[in-house]
């Protein structure tokens, strides 16, 4: 029991060593949330978003809230039963699982728990942030059309992004009407903007504020940026449809190969008991065990670094 108790433990260390390596290798300068808010407001004339003489502690207690303030916009719902639902699907998938393990697999249920409730936030979290990118492309494509369209007819940018606001009702169009009362009570547009951009982090939403921010300050014309920026989302949306279409049987492939040998080690419970006692409890079946999860482990580390080259 106490190996299997490690063995779990090492499998949550090894997933977050795959998260941190993750996020390492797909994170580079034009991504991270600092270095844009440098450069808008470089680009805008203005002082840098962080100071230099901020101490380490200030630092690392920034981030904690920003990162906190992504979570808080991922896991919020319009109403109690969809925060509720939310927050209690990975309890009960924890719980399935423990029940599951308690009937059949006889594993110990306290390293269980540990492990899989954090994994399996950390998942849904994914889950949900990549549905509510989705969302936000959607209505992101469908914004940039309407407030291009009203500028076109001789609406200027706050009564275009007004009549948005007033004649949708999904997420981002509450977000334009906060932006566009704010702006009418007389806040800094740079202030409204970048706390608008901390509740949606993505690159088209901040190529949006930079052009919006530069035409306020240095004038331009903003309906041939907007049709630019509106072409740009439909080609990215179409080369990135490619791309899912060309990769998905390679990732598939690579999903159904790294649980083949966890499903056959479940069914070796029912098919032969004796040996899957041998795997877990004897110490030359620990040998074999531990070589499944390093080699599954690994070679999912790598596919996955591979795919984000793609």
């Amino acid at each position: 029991m106490k190996q299997i108790s490690l063995m779990l433990i090492v499998m949550a260390l090894f997933f977050f060593m795959m998260v941190v390596i993750r996020n390492r290798t797909t994170r580079n300068a034009f991504t991270k949330s600092d270095d844009r808010k440098n450069m808008l407001m470089t680009l805008l004339g203005q002082n840098s978003a962080e100071k230099s003489g901020d101490s380490l502690n200030v630092i690392l207690l920034r981030r904690v809230n920003e990162t906190l303030f992504r979570i808080k916009y991922v896991f919020v719902a319009d109403n109690l039963f969809d925060l509720v639902k939310r927050l209690a699907i990975p309890l009960v998938f924890v719980i399935i699982v423990e029940a599951i393990n308690l009937k059949f697999l006889h594993f110990p249920t306290v390293p269980i728990a540990i492990v899989l409730t954090p994994v399996s936030y950390i998942f849904w979290y994914k889950l949900l942030l990549k549905k509510r990118k989705k969302v936000f492309e959607i209505d992101f494509t469908e914004s940039i059309s309407s407030i291009n369209g009203a500028i076109s007819s001789g609406r200027t940018f706050l009564q275009a992004m007004d009549d948005y606001s007033r004649n949708n009702s999904n997420k981002l169009a509450k977000e334009f009407g906060i932006i566009t009362r704010r702006l009418n009570f007389g806040d800094s547009p740079e202030v409204v903007f970048l706390d608008s951009w901390k509740v949606y982090p993505y690159k088209e939403y901040y190529f949006f504020i930079v052009a919006i921010l530069l035409n306020i300050n240095s004038g331009g014309r903003l309906r041939e940026v907007l049709g630019k920026l509106q072409r740009s989302l439909a080609n990215n949306t179409a080369m990135e449809s490619k791309m899912q279409t060309l990769t998905s049987e390679m990732r598939m492939a690579s999903k159904i190969t790294g649980a083949i040998p966890f499903i056959f080690l479940i069914l070796l419970k029912f098919i032969s008991e004796d040996n899957f006692n041998f795997i877990f409890e004897d110490p030359r079946g620990n040998i074999l065990l531990y070589y499944l999860l390093g080699s599954v482990g690994v070679g999912t580390l790598i596919i996955k670094l591979l795919m984000r080259k793609i």
